[in-house]
């Protein structure tokens, strides 16, 4: 049997937020408030996790080290997203006190690897998807970890040394980022004990296996995830926008039409590309086969434009100011 059939794979994939952002995906990922499709609320209470040290503890733990407060500019948090098989987590049931003993191993490897400040974790179990196909609901099981951008023994900010990816014997780039090879490694290390093994990365994949048809599309599909990210938060608040909105227009039929409208808009069209979107998102970073999802995402891609979508949004910013 193959890895892939196995589907017992641990990948982590990462991204980094200046101020503006971090609360919110802190607020996200801790569950203070949910604005995924993909999450079930009723699973909610199954999610758990650690803190350690909040981001606001940080920035005044920084100032105090540096003796400036952290510049709008600086990526202040780091997410790592722990991708987990869900058959293999299904599988093992591990307990709360296996997996955060796992979870703890590779937090101390990062911090002591990079210098990270370790600022928390959060597993999560209540977010997935119903299968257009068989109706079954598949869980996305993964963890988002937190660190704060700053070593404060060697004080610097290590993201701007991490992002370097090194040169060979020759004097050339390297095809991949040293760094992030090493999480993936400490990643399948820390959860080897509940049977995970090292997914294969993204760029691994592109240049060991995939002939060069193949490393095109997945190039272009991971263009668009970075773009789509930036529509996606263009819409993020539309539904409740809209929701607020019809409220106070009961009285003005003209314009409670013209919300009718932008709220079946979203329903039928935006909600289901940014669902598709999800999936399609989810398979392609944890390494699994993604033709059918990008097939069905281009589908109702093509029903909207990126145009259709900063329309809507303007509209609703018009209406609320």
């Amino acid at each position: 049997m193959s890895q892939r059939e196995k589907k017992n794979f641990v990948a982590v994939r990462t991204q980094y937020y200046k101020k503006s952002e971090a609360q919110k995906v802190l607020a996200h990922g801790y569950r203070k408030h949910s604005n995924s499709p993909n999450v079930y609320e009723k699973d909610t209470h199954h999610n758990f996790g650690m803190r350690y040290q909040s981001l606001d503890d940080c920035m005044v733990q920084y100032k105090e080290a540096s003796g400036r407060k952290p510049q709008d500019k600086m990526n202040v948090l780091f997410e790592h997203v722990i991708v987990l098989s869900e058959d293999q987590f299904k599988e093992r049931k591990p307990s709360k006190k296996e997996f955060d003993e796992c979870m703890r191993g590779y937090i101390k490897d990062i911090h002591a690897e990079f210098g990270f400040q370790p600022l928390g974790y959060e597993l999560h179990l209540d977010e997935g998807h119903t299968d257009e196909k068989t109706g079954q609901f598949k869980r996305n099981i993964h963890a988002h970890v937190y660190f704060f951008n700053y070593d404060f023994k060697k004080k610097k900010a290590p993201l701007r040394d991490l992002m370097k990816k090194g040169k060979d014997e020759n004097g050339k780039t390297l095809p991949l980022n040293h760094n992030f090879v090493k999480m993936q490694d400490y990643a399948a290390l820390a959860f080897k004990p509940l049977g995970f093994r090292r997914g294969i990365s993204k760029g691994e994949r592109n240049r060991k296996h995939l002939d060069k048809d193949t490393f095109v599309v997945s190039k272009k599909l991971s263009e668009i995830i970075n773009r789509y990210d930036k529509v996606r938060k263009l819409v993020h608040n539309i539904d409740k926008d809209i929701t607020t909105k019809k409220l106070s227009l009961k009285e003005k039929e003209e314009r409670l039409t013209e919300y009718q409208e932008l709220e079946e808009l979203h329903n039928t069209k935006i909600q289901p590309m940014l669902l598709a979107f999800e999936k399609l998102e989810e398979a392609f970073k944890a390494g699994q086969d993604y033709e059918e999802q990008l097939k069905s995402f281009k589908k109702l891609q093509s029903e909207i434009t990126e145009k259709d979508l900063r329309k809507a949004g303007r509209k609703i910013k018009k209406a609320l100011n």
